[in-house]
C-alpha cells in the first residue's frame, strides 16, 4: 500500500525524460537506460491479449477484456505470468469509455508494470488527412493518460501500433494531406515503389529518398505531438510501436530529429532465430534506447511453407505431416531472448553509451531496454482477415483456388473462431518457412466454458522462466484445468452450505456425493449472471440459485423465503389470536368460568 501510495504521489512530477537531474521522477530514460526510481531496468515483458476461444476484436467487447467483468481471465494468468519472470505486460488496446483501474490494480499487486497501447487501428478508422483530425487523436491519447496518469502500474504509452506499416495507411494518409504532397510511391520497392520490402533503402537524391524524407517527417511530427501531449499530463515513457519495414533504420537516422519527445525507438522484429543487425543498425542511427515491443516465432510447423505448392489444402491434425512444434518456438526464443541481454543497456558500463559510440562493446551493445515476447496466449481470431487468403473460401461458392493469394490456406480468412486454423503467411525466416497467426502462444487454451478457457504451458513458457527466474522445476499446479476452473469451483462454494438450512426445506444432494452449489443451484460461466470481480477476486463461475436459495453457494434461504416466512409467522400469529377470540366468544355465551376464560386470552 505504501509504494502505491509513493508512486501515486511520484506520478504528478513535471516531465524530463533525457539525460540530467531526476527531477523527481519515477520512471525515466537517461541516455539509454530505462530507470525505475533511478535503477536501471531491462523490460523482460510478455504481449498480452488475453481472447477467449470462439471470440474475437471484431464483436463486443472489442478486445477489451481488461475490466472487472473479465476478473477471472486477468487473475488466472497474472500470476503465472509473474511467476515466469516478466516485468511488464504489454496490453493492445482497450475500450476509453470502460474503467480499467481494478486491472491496473491487480497488475500492481503482483508487482508488475503495463505499457498499455492506444489503439488507432488504422487511416481509415483514425484519419489524420487534415490538422484537425490528428489533433483529435492527440487530444484523445492525451485524456487517457491522464486518465490514469497517477497509477503506479501503467508505465509505458504506446500510441499507435504499427504506424509505418503501408497496409495501415498512415504513411499514404499523410504524404497526401495538406497542401503540399510528398509525392511518395507507395507501391513495394521490388514492385516499383518507394516502400522498402526486399531491395536496399534509396539513394540520396533519389526520388525515393526525398518523398520518403517528406513522409516520415511528417509520421514522426505527429507522434511527437502526442508525446508531448501525454508528457505534459502524466509521468510515462511514450513510444510508437513500429513495425521492422521499410529500412527502419534509414528513416530513423535521416527524419528521427522529428520526434524528439518520443522516449525510445520501439520496433517488432521478426527475423528468425537471430535479429541479425537490428542492434548494431539502431545504434549506429539514434543516441536513443530501442525496445522490441513484438518478438517470438509461432509453435506450429506447417508443411505449407515447404515446397512450391500453392494454395494450401492442409489444415491442423490431417495428415499432411503439419505438427504443433513446441521445441522450435523454445529453441528460437531462446536464442532470441539472449541476445536481447547482450545487447541490453541496464548494465553500469552503459551509462555513457550513445549512438554509434559505445566505448570498446561495439555499435550493438548497450542499445536495448528489453522486449515483449509475442504472446501470451494462441488468438483463435487472427484467422479472420489473414495476409494470405482466398476472397471466397473452400466450401463456398464460387470458391477457385487459381484466385487465392499465395501460399494462403483455402480456408482463411476463417471467421470462425471456434477453429485454430493455420491461416498466415510465407516467412523464410521460420522455422517452418511459414507464419501462423493464430500460434504464437507460449500457451495454448482449451475452451472450458464460454469465455473460460484452461492453458497448458508451452516449452517456451518453461525455458524463458528458466532463464528470467532461475527456476527449473516445472510446476504446472497453477495451470488450472478445466474442471478445476469451473467444477471444483462451484464445489468450493457449495461444500457443505446444505448444513444451515432446515432438514424439510433441503432438496436431494447431487449425485457422488458432490455439494455443487449446496445442492440448491448450477454453476454457471456466464458472467452477466455472476456479476463483476474485484481487483482480486472471480465472480466467475459462480452459483446459480434455484428458487428459494441464495449466497455465494446457494447455502442461505433466499430474502423472499425469509419474507415468506416471515409473513406466515404473522399470518399464524394472527389466526390464533383469531382462534381464541372466537373460543373465548364462544364460551362466554355458555358462561365459562372466569379463571379459563384468562388462561385462554393469555
Amino acid at each position: 500500500m505504501a509504494r502505491y501510495l509513493l508512486f501515486a504521489l511520484l506520478a504528478f512530477g513535471t516531465h524530463s525524460c533525457y539525460a540530467g537531474g531526476n527531477d523527481g521522477r519515477r520512471v525515466r530514460i537517461q541516455g539509454r537506460q530505462l530507470l525505475i526510481d533511478e535503477t536501471p531496468m531491462l523490460v523482460k515483458g510478455i504481449c498480452y491479449s488475453p481472447i477467449p476461444i470462439n471470440e474475437s476484436v471484431y464483436f463486443a467487447p472489442y478486445g477489451d477484456y481488461f475490466t472487472v467483468e473479465y476478473s477471472f481471465i486477468w487473475l488466472r494468468d497474472l500470476p503465472l505470468i509473474k511467476a515466469m519472470g516478466v516485468n511488464v505486460v504489454r496490453t493492445y488496446g482497450w475500450q476509453p469509455q470502460n474503467d480499467h483501474t481494478a486491472f491496473l490494480d491487480a497488475l500492481a499487486s503482483h508487482d508488475l508494470y503495463l505499457m498499455s497501447t492506444y489503439y488507432l487501428g488504422d487511416a481509415a478508422e483514425s484519419p489524420v488527412s487534415t490538422p484537425e483530425q490528428r489533433s483529435k487523436l492527440v487530444q484523445g491519447f492525451a485524456s487517457e493518460v491522464e486518465k490514469y496518469r497517477s497509477h503506479p502500474a501503467l508505465l509505458f504509452w504506446s500510441f499507435g501500433n504499427e504506424l509505418n506499416g503501408v497496409w495501415n495507411g498512415y504513411l499514404q494518409a499523410l504524404g497526401k494531406s495538406g497542401t503540399e504532397q510528398c509525392d511518395w510511391d507507395e507501391r513495394y520497392d521490388d514492385l516499383g515503389g518507394c516502400w522498402i520490402h526486399k531491395g536496399t533503402i534509396p539513394l540520396k537524391g533519389s526520388k525515393c529518398y526525398e518523398s520518403s524524407y517528406c513522409v516520415y517527417k511528417r509520421l514522426f511530427s505527429f507522434i511527437n505531438d502526442a508525446a508531448v501531449a501525454a508528457h505534459a499530463v502524466a509521468d510515462v515513457v511514450v513510444v510508437s510501436a513500429f513495425a521492422d519495414v521499410d529500412g527502419l533504420y534509414d528513416k530513423v537516422q535521416r527524419a528521427g530529429e522529428f520526434a524528439p519527445e518520443l522516449d525510445a525507438w520501439t520496433a517488432q522484429v521478426y527475423r528468425g532465430s537471430t535479429f541479425g543487425d537490428f542492434f548494431e543498425g539502431m545504434g549506429n542511427s539514434t543516441s536513443k534506447p530501442v525496445l522490441l515491443t513484438e518478438y517470438g516465432v509461432d509453435a506450429y510447423h506447417d508443411v505449407c511453407g515447404e515446397g512450391k505448392h500453392t494454395p494450401c489444402f492442409n489444415k491442423h491434425g490431417d495428415d499432411s505431416g503439419s505438427f504443433e512444434d513446441e521445441g522450435a518456438q523454445a529453441a528460437f526464443a531462446m536464442n532470441l531472448t539472449l541476445e536481447i541481454y547482450d545487447a541490453s543497456s541496464s548494465t553500469p558500463s552503459c551509462a555513457k553509451a550513445t549512438a554509434g559510440r559505445n566505448g570498446d562493446a561495439g555499435p550493438a551493445k548497450c542499445t536495448c531496454i528489453g522486449g515483449f515476447l509475442m504472446s501470451w496466449a494462441d488468438e483463435y481470431w487472427k484467422g479472420s482477415k489473414a495476409q494470405a487468403s482466398c476472397p471466397v473460401t473452400q466450401g463456398h461458392r464460387g470458391f477457385d483456388p487459381k484466385k487465392c493469394q499465395e501460399k494462403a490456406h483455402v480456408t482463411c480468412g476463417n471467421w470462425d473462431t471456434s477453429v485454430h486454423d493455420l491461416c498466415g503467411y510465407f516467412l523464410d525466416a521460420s522455422p517452418d518457412h511459414y507464419v501462423n497467426e493464430e500460434w504464437f502462444g507460449i500457451t495454448a487454451p482449451t475452451q472450458c466454458e464460454d469465455a473460460i478457457d484452461s492453458l497448458r504451458p508451452r516449452a517456451t513458457y518453461w525455458k524463458i522462466r528458466e532463464l528470467w527466474t532461475g527456476e527449473r522445476a516445472k510446476d504446472v499446479q497453477g495451470f488450472e484445468t478445466c474442471t478445476e476452473m469451473v467444477q471444483n469451483k462451484c464445489i468450493a462454494l457449495g461444500d457443505g452450505g446444505g448444513n444451515t438450512i432446515l432438514d424439510w426445506f433441503r432438496s436431494t444432494p447431487p449425485k457422488d456425493g458432490l455439494q455443487i452449489c449446496s445442492g440448491h443451484g448450477t454453476c454457471t460461466t456466464d458472467w452477466t449472471k455472476c456479476g463483476a470481480g474485484t481487483s482480486d477476486q472471480i465472480s466467475t463461475p459462480c452459483c446459480s440459485c434455484e428458487l428459494g436459495f441464495a449466497g455465494a453457494g446457494c447455502a442461505e434461504l433466499d430474502a423472499r423465503v425469509h419474507v415468506a416466512f416471515g409473513a406466515s409467522a404473522v399470518l399464524a400469529v394472527l389466526l390464533l389470536a383469531m382462534t381464541a377470540n372466537s373460543i373465548v366468544t364462544a364460551c362466554n355465551g355458555k358462561r365459562m368460568h372466569p379463571d379459563l376464560s384468562e388462561k385462554l386470552l393469555a
